[in-house]
């Protein structure tokens, strides 16, 4: 890897989430200083802020500026924007901008041509679209993302899928795509764990046990999940037990919505944040189901050794998965579980081409470019 010079980058997250700050730290060794920019966020789900207990790298600073919270439906994360006047000063402090990209609109209206007018280099984070069809209302949020885009010296999207969206519809004309954002080292450290239980853990024909870690918020359809479980029960066929480990703002409701229509075999956990917490239902499970948008929980699945099955999410699931384990919806799932033979674990080999950090090399690489 090269090392970058001596730069300071500035990183402006809406809310800084530990799953991000995990990856983030590792790029303290290739500049001077790390600076990210957060807001404090929400006590739950997608918008909860992580403060980490000890500081593990000296030049690695996390800065909570005042922000003001706008409204927000639960349903689209564009609708949630933080603004920070504060960011403006950090602006001026630092040589190289990573910017969190369309969920962060507001706050780059102002970023983005304050950074330019500065000749400060500017790389703009995001996922692009991956919807089916382009509403209006998406056809808007890309002509005015094209205009900030075409400000900065580089972006980055999350998948390929991603990366072809905002080049033919954003006026990204510098995309790169970086995959693996999130830090794989504590995988890393549990391969022999992780072949182990695929070595040794017998699959039960009669009893299949499904996961879905994530927020649990109207856009995961979490209630569109549990309802499919409750189907592929009255179906006979075999017993379908499913664990739900998040939070948000769905989470109450579900628990609910489960107990007053006596739905069994499904039970909602809360949130756990900790690989620990979450290596055991990752290891006493045999399929992870992803029910609606997400990303990043398929590649932290197929890292513990749990088969996904996913229906079309954010586009990373399309580098991730086989064609096969990708479906246009949860009613396709549920058919391909009701004729499903029991699926085998996955060894560490398997997904042995996600256990290096490949995003940090990626951006370092791309920093020194700008």
């Amino acid at each position: 890897m090269v090392e970058t010079k001596a730069k300071r980058l500035l990183i402006v997250q809406r809310v800084l989430t530990k799953y991000r700050y995990e990856l983030l730290k590792e790029l303290s060794p290739f500049f001077s200083s790390v600076t990210i920019a957060t807001s404090a966020g929400d006590g739950q789900g997608t918008l909860r802020l992580y403060r980490p207990q000890q500081v593990e790298y000296r030049n690695v600073n996390i800065k909570v500026l005042p922000a003001l919270k706008l409204g927000y439906s639960g349903d689209v994360r564009s609708t949630t924007v933080f603004l920070y006047p504060a960011v403006l000063l950090q602006v001026f402090r630092h040589d190289v901008l990573l910017l969190e990209g369309t969920t962060n609109v507001l706050n780059n209206l102002f970023i983005v041509p304050l950074a330019k007018l500065l000749g400060k280099k500017i790389i703009w984070w995001d996922s692009g679209s991956s919807q089916m069809v382009r509403t209006p209302r998406r056809k808007v949020i890309d002509f005015v993302m094209g205009i900030l885009i075409m400000l900065t010296d580089a972006q980055i999207a999350y998948s390929q899928k991603g990366r072809r969206y905002m080049s033919e519809y954003m006026h990204a004309g510098n995309c790169h795509c970086l995959l693996n954002a999130i830090n794989t080292s504590y995988f890393e450290g549990i391969r022999e764990e992780v072949n182990h239980v695929a070595d040794t853990r017998e699959t039960n024909s009669q009893q299949i046990r499904l996961l879905y870690v994530g927020v649990v918020e109207k856009r995961k359809m979490v209630r569109e999940l549990i309802d499919m479980v409750s189907a592929l029960n009255r179906a006979g066929t075999r017993t379908y037990m499913l664990d739900i480990v998040g939070g948000g703002s769905e989470y109450e409701p579900l628990i609910k919505y489960v107990e007053e229509n006596s739905i069994r075999h499904v039970k909602l956990l809360g949130p756990k944040y900790a690989y620990e917490e979450l290596k055991p239902h990752y290891f006493a499970a045999d399929i992870f189901v992803l029910p609606g948008d997400g990303g990043l929980a398929v590649l932290q699945s197929v890292l513990f050794g749990l088969p996904v099955l996913t229906v079309h999410a954010d586009g990373t699931e399309e580098d991730y998965l086989p064609p096969e384990c990708i479906f246009s919806s949860l009613g396709e799932i549920q058919e391909a579980l009701l004729r499903m033979e029991p699926v085998k674990r996955l060894r560490s080999s398997d997904a042995a081409r996600f256990y290096h950090i490949n995003w940090i090399t990626g951006f370092v690489e791309l920093s020194n470019q700008c």
